[in-house]
């Protein structure tokens, strides 16, 4: 491996971690809760609650009484009101979207913000409400490797789903004809683009939001999905190549 190409692999690694670890520059201007801190700041101070990842993950279960408004989305449609409170929940302590919300919302403005880190888990571990609307099917699905996907991209007419949010796709993804991006947020919109035929391999950032995408597309009668262990972080430390910019 040439010189110039271990210094990208090296900048590309280390933007995935701070990615994964959040801004570490300057003190947080947003708030850390707990369930049941959560849970009274909704029932006494009218506190919004916050999903923001895709509605296809959060019909599938949330916190009763909150609302979904996936991270692409948030800008245009939080409330006017900047200084009301504003909690952000997810998928638990290893989701990353509950503090990355709360830090677009600090940047776009508003005065209130808290992060539930502990998000769905810890709020079912307290025995709190929790709703579902749409359950996600549970299915098994097939998975591959990066390696793998390496070598079904030069040699086969499989479909790279890539799901990964606006922001990360345009920072790190595979250059490849064969690649559609369709952020995991508007999958439901846009799963009437794919072929039910179609052999799709499904990829995020870190393997983590692949197999619900997969588990939705087999809900929806696709018949050959697999899932990409570990994501374009993976592919990326494996040294492959990637695009930057969109």
């Amino acid at each position: 491996m040439g010189r110039n190409a271990a210094r990208t692999i090296v900048t590309l690694m280390l933007t995935f971690f701070l990615i994964s670890l959040g801004s570490i520059a300057g003190a947080k201007e947003y708030g850390e809760v707990d369930a049941k801190a959560t849970k009274d700041m909704m029932d006494k101070e009218n506190a919004l609650v916050v999903f923001p990842l895709s509605p296809i993950e959060f019909e599938d279960l949330h916190i009763k009484d909150s609302v979904n408004i996936p991270m692409d989305l948030l800008a245009d449609d939080l409330p006017k009101d900047k200084s009301r409170k504003i909690i952000f929940y997810c998928l638990g302590v290893k989701c990353v979207a509950s503090w990355r919300a709360a830090e677009k919302a600090v940047s776009l403005g508003y005065k209130n913000v808290f992060a539930f880190r502990e998000g769905l888990p810890g709020w079912t571990a307290a025995g709190y409400p929790a709703v579902s609307f749409e359950k996600l099917p549970d299915v098994k699905f097939k998975t591959m490797t990066t390696s793998e996907l390496s070598g079904q991209l030069d040699n086969s007419l499989i479909v790279l789903l890539d799901v990964n949010l606006n922001d990360d796709a345009h920072k790190f993804y595979i250059d490849s004809p064969q690649r559609i991006h369709v952020p995991l947020d508007l999958l439901h919109l846009k799963v009437s683009t794919l072929g039910k035929s179609d052999a799709i391999a499904v990829l995020c950032l870190k393997g983590k939001r692949s197999p619900t995408a997969a588990r939705y597309l087999i809900g929806q009668g696709f018949e050959n999905v697999t899932v990409v262990e570990g994501g374009i972080q993976k592919w990326v430390m494996e040294g492959r190549p990637v695009k930057q910019g969109s």
